[in-house]
């Protein structure tokens, strides 16, 4: 967008900030049940009671592939749906000011929140899903008076561009 003050031309850009993707995909709660299941292994192998080796060994295992197939069957048809509507321009888009930004506290929930325009959005560090969901303590991007560019579908946040700040060119007169 060019804006053009008494014969000096502002650039207002704007750089993506977050964009739900194959790097946001929660593959943590996907590969988390590995230590069940390598910790069954690790009992089949050592412990020298045969019996009891023998039935832990098969209740870690079988708990690994119980959540394996939990997660398969609610996580990423989930994460495949909400992809498919950002890649098929179903999301909506709103821009302006983030406004009522209230980050996670230090201890309690990690939920965090704020509105841009009429649209209020809220987001928990520790939902499983490609959307945006990192907390300002651990990264996220979200502040009060950013001038932003959401992109988002139902709960969420798909895409995030925030304005860079106005570069001059021309002579300023």
């Amino acid at each position: 967008m060019l804006v053009k003050l008494r014969g000096t031309t502002m650039q207002h850009s704007y750089y993506t900030a977050f964009e739900m993707g194959f790097r946001t995909f929660p593959w943590i709660d996907i590969v988390s049940p590995l230590i069940f299941f390598a910790i069954g292994l690790l009992l089949i192998k050592f412990i020298k009671l045969p019996k009891f080796r023998l039935v832990m060994g098969a209740v870690i295992i079988f708990e690994f592939f119980i959540f394996v197939l939990g997660q398969l069957m609610t996580v990423i048809p989930n994460c495949v749906s909400l992809r498919h509507a950002y890649m098929n321009s179903k999301s909506f888009t709103v821009n302006g000011i983030v406004e009522n930004f209230t980050p996670a506290p230090v201890l309690g929930s990690p939920t965090e929140s704020f509105r841009v325009g009429n649209v209020k959005f809220s987001y928990n560090k520790y939902d499983e899903t490609p959307c945006l969901h990192s907390s300002h303590m651990h990264g996220g991007r979200i502040e009060n008076g950013l001038n932003v560019r959401i992109h988002y579908y139902e709960d969420c946040i798909q895409r995030i561009d925030v304005q860079q700040r106005p570069q001059q060119t021309g002579n300023g007169k």
